[in-house]
């Protein structure tokens, strides 16, 4: 029986195991949506995403086909919890994107997210014996 090999997931274009050594796995549930013109919200559908799973992404696209530009960086909530060792954090992205090629009107779209770092166990050095 061959040992199935994990996807390789990536941060910042390089693979996030070599970007953020210390976290073990990284836990994102997000959910899509828009509002219209009356200011009405349309979900778009809940996820989970996890580099053990290897679905992790560090920039989730924008879903809405127009949009130009767009997308959820992920990987730079990752960053900003990494260095102050966070395990968790919550929030609302709003898509940096534009809708049409002459009028620009910014995407409608939003991603409210919780993200949760697990980190590896840190070991503490021995001290040399005398």
């Amino acid at each position: 029986m061959t040992e199935k090999k994990r996807p390789k997931v990536w941060a910042f274009d390089r693979p996030l195991a070599k970007v953020f050594p210390e976290v073990k796995d990284v836990v994102v549930e997000y959910e899509v949506s828009s509002r219209d013109l009356a200011g009405a919200e349309t979900s778009h559908g809940r996820s989970t995403a996890s580099v053990l799973d290897g679905t992790f992404r560090g920039r989730i696209p924008c879903g809405h086909p127009e949009c130009h530009g767009g997308g959820f960086e992920i990987e730079r909530i990752v960053d900003e919890m990494a260095q102050e060792r966070e395990e968790s954090r919550g929030g609302i992205f709003v898509c940096g994107g534009w809708i049409g090629d002459r009028d620009r009107v910014p995407c409608v779209n939003s991603l409210r997210y919780s993200v949760v770092l697990f980190y590896k166990l840190r070991t503490t050095p021995k001290a040399p014996l005398d």
